[in-house]
């Protein structure tokens, strides 16, 4: 059953996040569409970091929020949505991606699975550094760009993302102490790239 607008956005704004997934379980559109608008351009960010087609991720995006609308009544209660949506849309994107590779591998002879995450500067980081950092940029991306693409992502979620080791942790389906490990690993290799 679909409630329509018994809440004013208002309302919405204030609610903790385990209350506004409760409301949005129990079909209240206005919820529904509060946490498409706030977390939509964290979800698409997140994945251009994986592929650089933008129609591509946002269809993956509605198709991720259809789904959890039609099975909203059976989806499990959640304290912290921001990364329950960046999980869901990771592994929407992967699925996606490993099914466009066996389509390509019907029409061609490359057997290699391609799994690439990049991190860029945002333009208006680019703007704000551009006179006296631009080298010092340079240099990062380039000491990124060598990294592998598990510690590109970890460090994109951790730096980027502002997110915790916790949701960091759940997002790639890793425990605590392996994401520990991978950005030490990560900061390690960054700062063997500059000797």
């Amino acid at each position: 059953m679909i409630q329509r607008n018994s809440m004013s956005e208002a309302n919405i704004v204030k609610l903790d996040e385990s209350k506004l997934w409760t409301n949005f379980k129990q079909g209240e559109e206005t919820a529904f569409a509060f946490i498409f608008r706030t977390y939509y351009e964290s979800m698409f960010n997140y994945g251009k970091k994986f592929h650089k087609d933008s129609e591509l991720i946002e269809d993956c995006i509605q198709e991720l929020f259809l789904e959890i609308w039609k099975n909203r009544a059976n989806l499990a209660d959640i304290d912290n949505i921001k990364p329950y949506l960046l999980t869901a849309i990771r592994r929407k994107i992967i699925k996606q991606l490993d099914k466009n590779l066996k389509i390509k591998k019907l029409f061609s002879n490359n057997n290699e699975k391609e799994y690439k995450f990049e991190i860029t500067f945002s333009y208006e980081t680019e703007l704000i550094n551009a006179q006296s950092d631009q080298e010092k940029i340079q240099q990062l991306q380039e000491k990124l760009d060598k990294l592998p693409p598990r510690q590109k992502e970890i460090l994109y979620l951790l730096f980027y993302q502002d997110m915790s080791y916790e949701e960091v942790s759940q997002i790639m389906g890793i425990n605590y102490q392996s994401a520990r490990n991978l950005v030490h690993r990560a900061i390690k290799m960054l700062r063997e790239n500059e000797q």
